[in-house]
């Protein structure tokens, strides 16, 4: 099993369990290139409230469905503040999202996918 401490390996091994390992490579690599998009698309729109939540909200779930639970924390939290925070909180929100986002990609990319092609 996988440990790190942003990644619940259990979520990720269902969701492999359900998709196949072909198929969850392929989820994989379209959620982190769709990622990267959305918060920039958020951090564009961080003063548009039903924008910033929308797109948060989209990252909050996928981010879950694949384990990646510091991610998901951030994005729901960004979600649930986004009506009622300042501008700077809610760029220095984005700038956290982007930073675990970063992470998780690098990981995503050097351990899951490179583990799921090796078993491919």
């Amino acid at each position: 099993m996988i440990d790190h401490p942003t990644f619940d390996a259990s979520v990720f091994d269902l969701l492999q369990a359900e998709l196949g390992v072909e198929d969850t490579i392929e989820v994989l690599k379209t959620f982190l290139a769709d990622t990267g998009r959305k918060i920039d698309i958020c951090a564009a729109g961080a003063l548009d409230p039903a924008l910033l939540i929308r797109e948060v909200h989209a990252i909050k779930s996928s981010a879950a469905t694949f384990g990646f639970m510091e991610l998901s924390s951030q994005a729901r939290t960004i979600e649930r503040n986004a009506a009622g925070t300042n501008a700077e909180e809610i760029r220095d929100s984005i700038a956290a999202l982007r930073d675990i986002f970063g992470r998780t990609s690098s990981f995503a990319q050097s351990v899951l996918l490179t583990r799921e092609v090796e078993t491919a």
